[in-house]
């Protein structure tokens, strides 16, 4: 006579993590902290992740701008979005464009450490700046994070200031059929505002 199972095996069953699971932990929001440990030791990086966190822009988005991409006298950046296929304009933070040297040639790399004209070259060139930052907040015993998690924390920190996800959806430059806005007058001005509202963990300005 078979003896009764008195207790469910599956719950000693471990379930592997599905993708999407390990990909929000991975993506997962930078605290304050977190951002004082990446800044503090970010070194040659520093500007790069600067762009990250204040502009939303994907890191390769950021990888392939060029001093043509700024307009100095609007402060504002045009950037081919890679994802959507689309041409964006958006304000830029003046902790990031009083950085710039004016006087560059507009076809001059802004990042020529990670710019590239092939996308398996860009992805390369990218693990560099990835694992700088990871190791930094492996160091200093924090979680794992990725360089698009200033992305999401951008995205995080205009919602907490008050912008609306229509803006914020327009800023990021996200692909959705139910944002097709071009931000004009007065909604960029708008997000200037919101954009130099975010806390700066970036060394003094160049200029």
């Amino acid at each position: 006579k078979e003896e009764l199972v008195k207790s469910n095996p599956a719950k000693l069953a471990s379930l592997p993590q599905r993708k999407n699971e390990i990909k929000v932990r991975e993506n997962r929001l930078l605290e304050p902290i977190d951002l004082k440990i990446i800044f503090e030791g970010a070194g040659s990086w520093s500007l790069y992740y600067a762009f990250l966190y204040h502009t939303g822009l994907r890191a390769g988005d950021v990888a392939l701008l060029t001093y043509g991409n700024f307009d100095f006298r609007k402060r504002a950046i045009t950037s081919f979005i890679r994802k959507s296929r689309r041409t964006h304009e958006f304000p830029i933070a003046d902790v990031l464009i009083n950085q710039l040297d004016r006087k560059k040639g507009k076809d001059i790399p802004l990042f020529p450490e990670v710019y590239a004209e092939t996308e398996r070259k860009l992805n390369d060139n990218l693990a560099h700046p990835r694992k700088y930052m990871q190791a930094l907040l492996r160091t200093e015993k924090r979680p794992h994070a990725t360089l698009h998690s200033f992305r999401h924390t951008f995205n995080n920190s205009l919602r907490d200031l008050g912008l609306s996800i229509e803006d914020r959806q327009v800023l990021l430059a996200q692909a959705s059929s139910s944002v097709n806005k071009i931000y004009t007058h007065p909604n960029f001005d708008l997000a200037s505002q919101y954009v130099n509202s975010l806390p700066t963990y970036l060394a003094k300005d160049k200029n």
